[in-house]
């Protein structure tokens, strides 16, 4: 119980870390979404390739990546 309650805070800590980068910054949504899209196709192959083992941080890295892809979704250009 306690490692899901870790797992959500962090989740939590960097999707607001995404949003104010995200946000300060004077870069278009389309640089941000291909940055997602690139981080989860990284976190896909690892997560799929059978001789590397990351406990489970391949699949954080491509909630990362989706939480970076909607956030750039909803900036304006």
């Amino acid at each position: 119980m306690n490692a899901i309650l870790a797992l959500l805070l962090i989740l939590i800590l960097v999707g607001f870390f995404i949003f104010i980068v995200v946000k300060n910054s004077d870069n278009s949504g389309v640089k941000f979404m291909l940055l997602g899209i690139s981080i989860i196709l990284v976190g896909g192959i690892m997560s799929v390739d059978t001789n590397s083992y990351f406990r489970g941080y391949e699949h954080l890295i491509v909630i990362v990546g989706l939480i970076i892809s909607v956030v750039g979704f909803g900036k304006n250009n």
